[in-house]
């Protein structure tokens, strides 16, 4: 009986019952340091830079595109046990026509995100949800992206 009571707990946990909105929050300083990542899953990608597109004024972001670095890709790939082995290219996440809130942050949900053009590119196009911000010049993304129909974690820190 104790184990059932510890495993509910557990669950109800895990799904963020009994949590307050602020504890729900990704505690964006503490998920990024100080460097520039483009994480998918567990595969740190880095970026192309020469391939990157930033261009936003105010609250409006015009074309936000992050593509991970050839090099990066290559040698990820020698590894056996890399999951996207079969992929030609890095990964390519977009964002496109997207109004953030005056506090420079807005999140992309299933509901909103057809407002503006997101999507990651790996192999095929799949959806993304995540939440954007730009603070102390950064660009930072955590959410999920669906690549061949299986959500990751995607987090992107990314220096203007």
């Amino acid at each position: 009986m104790k184990y059932r009571i510890f495993m509910l707990l557990s669950i109800m946990n895990l799904l963020g019952f009994g949590q307050s909105k602020e504890e729900n929050k990704p505690k964006i300083e503490n998920e990024f340091k100080t460097e520039e990542i483009f994480i998918i899953g567990e595969c740190n990608f880095f970026f192309n830079k020469s391939k990157c597109i930033v261009k936003y004024e105010n609250n409006k972001v015009t074309d936000f595109t992050f593509v991970g670095n050839m090099e990066i890709f290559e040698k990820l790939d020698e590894k056996d046990d890399l999951e996207f082995k079969h992929f030609i290219y890095p990964p390519e996440l977009y964002i496109r026509n997207l109004t953030l809130e005056k506090n420079m942050e807005t999140k992309i949900t299933e509901n909103n995100h057809l407002d503006s053009e997101v999507g990651l590119y790996f192999g095929e196009h799949g959806s993304v949800e995540a939440q954007v911000f730009i603070k102390d010049g950064w660009i930072r993304i955590i959410g999920f992206g669906e690549v061949y129909g299986k959500k990751y974690p995607i987090k992107i820190n990314f220096k203007l």
